[in-house]
This record gives structure tokens, C-alpha cells and sequence, in this order.
């Protein structure tokens, strides 16, 4: 009777995202690796259940995140505590820099059949695995998905730079004049119109995001209150001091996520401060 009554619950070999707080991460890191499942599918695609919820389609050659999902179900618990926080049903969200898509499930599932999400993905191998990933977790109705890159110049004439081993490591490098094969054209992110009114941005883009941020200005304008979750890595822009600057006159407060620190808020001189080659999660508000 017990093995009868667990066929009719399969709710519970899920996990709880709204459970997802940091004071109990470290317990529910244990559970969601229990519940971590892979399949191999042949020529370097493997599937794996992610978070207990979700099925994601992962790179078996990647040496970043595809790796972490295989083996423990998630990538960077306290981002994701941040959208589990914040996002609610009927909101509208955009992952830039979505790579395999895990935040774009996460947000997917937050928003609900009446929000939506949008997701841009330049690397066309990635963005199969987004895709499949999309339709089999039942999102395809609620998750756009884009394969412009973004950027501060609408037209601009790009290839990709793929690593070996880390397509999540993608950069943009302008074209050569006489180039055909691979030629993206750039286009800012506030030329989009179904953008206008996101909820939550989230920004992580290998050292794109100070062109990326100069192409939102037609979002900014909006007033609207908004916040963006970006990757910062002071070594990566040629100026981080007008970068932070930039956010501060559009009027976001300055907070930071890390893996030990809850939303904490930061200064401008601390941002400035921090080693060159390290990477923060900056949690913009307004």
C-alpha cells in the first residue's frame, strides 16, 4: 500500500524552489543531488534532471556548467534563491547570456503561464540544447528565445569566439570585412518593444555587459522599477568606473549575492576595489 500511494504522489520526488532560502541551502543541496539523474544520448548530448524539477539538455564536453549539472543538479544556489525571492506569476523576464538555460527554466517555471521569458543565446550549438530543453520541460509557450547577440550598436557586423571545452565562455569579436560564413549583426536590447516592460534582467555576458547596459537605454528611460542581476568583472571593461556610474545615475541602488552573503548592499568604492580578475553578482533595484 505504501508503494501505491508514493505512484500516486509523484509530486514528491519534486523539489520545492520556494523552499530555496539561504539559511537551509546547504541542507537542500543534499536533497537536490539525490535527486540528480543523467542519461547519455550519444554524440556529446547528455539529459539531466536539475534543481529535482527540470530536465536540461548539457554540452558532456563542457567544462563548466554542463559538468556541475551533471554531477549536482545546480548552478549558483544564491542567484538562484535571488529569482525565487523576486519573481512572481505574470511577470516578464530576460536571461542574456542564457547558455544552457538553466535560469531561463528557473524563470520560466517563477512566472508562470501568464508571464514570459526571454532569452537571448548567440552560440547556435548552445541554443539547441536551450531549445529542446524549453519544449520539454513544457515552456514553449512562455520562453522566447533569441540567437542576436547584444550590444551597444544595432547593425554591427560580428563572430562568435567559441573556447574548446567551454561554450559558456562565448565572446563576440568584430567580423572580418570579408567574412560570410558565421556574420551575426548586433543589435541593442531596447530595440526589442516586448522588452520594454521586464521585470528582472538578468545580464551575463563573458565581458559584453558595459556595451550591453549602453544598449538598454530606451528600457531605462521607461522609469519603470526593474531589477538587474549583472555579472561584473572589473578587468573586463576599459571603463568600470563609468560603468558603475552609469548604473548609479539610472538610478539603481547597489547590492551584491554571494555564496556565503545574503542581497547585501554595496558601495561604489568597494566595487571599484575588488581585484581586477574576480567576478560579483551585482544586484541592481529601483
Amino acid at each position: 500500500m505504501r508503494f501505491l500511494r508514493f505512484l500516486h504522489r509523484p509530486e514528491a520526488e519534486w523539489f520545492d524552489l520556494r523552499r530555496l532560502t539561504r539559511p537551509k541551502r546547504q541542507r537542500f543541496q543534499g536533497r537536490i543531488r539525490q535527486l540528480t539523474q543523467f542519461a547519455y544520448l550519444g554524440d556529446g548530448v547528455g539529459l539531466c534532471r536539475v534543481l529535482g524539477r527540470y530536465k536540461l539538455y548539457v554540452d558532456t564536453q563542457d567544462v563548466g556548467v554542463s559538468s556541475h549539472l551533471m554531477l549536482d543538479g545546480y548552478w549558483e544556489l544564491w542567484v538562484t534563491e535571488v529569482l525565487v525571492a523576486h519573481l512572481r506569476r505574470g511577470m516578464v523576464a530576460v536571461d542574456v547570456g542564457a547558455n544552457l538555460g538553466y535560469f531561463t527554466m528557473v524563470m520560466a517555471d517563477l512566472v508562470g503561464a501568464s508571464g514570459k521569458v526571454h532569452a537571448f543565446e548567440p552560440n547556435p550549438s548552445v541554443v539547441r540544447h536551450l531549445r529542446r530543453s524549453t519544449h520539454v520541460n513544457g515552456f514553449r509557450e512562455r520562453v522566447a528565445i533569441y540567437s542576436d547577440p547584444l550590444g551597444e550598436h544595432d547593425g554591427e557586423r560580428v563572430v562568435l569566439d567559441v573556447p574548446d571545452f567551454y561554450p559558456g565562455g562565448t565572446t563576440t569579436v568584430p567580423a572580418p570585412a570579408d567574412a560570410e560564413d558565421g556574420v551575426l549583426t548586433m543589435r541593442r536590447m531596447d530595440s526589442y518593444p516586448e522588452l520594454a516592460d521586464a521585470d528582472i534582467i538578468k545580464i551575463d555576458a563573458e565581458g559584453a555587459e558595459q556595451a550591453i547596459w549602453r544598449g538598454m537605454t530606451g528600457i531605462f528611460a521607461r522609469r519603470r522599477p526593474m531589477m538587474i542581476l549583472l555579472e561584473f568583472v572589473r578587468g573586463r571593461y576599459d571603463d568600470p568606473e563609468g560603468f558603475v556610474d552609469e548604473m548609479i545615475a539610472e538610478g539603481f541602488a547597489l547590492n551584491q549575492v554571494t555564496a556565503t552573503k545574503s542581497l547585501r548592499p554595496i558601495t561604489r568604492r568597494e566595487i571599484l576595489d575588488l581585484p581586477p580578475e574576480e567576478d560579483i553578482m551585482l544586484i541592481l533595484v529601483r
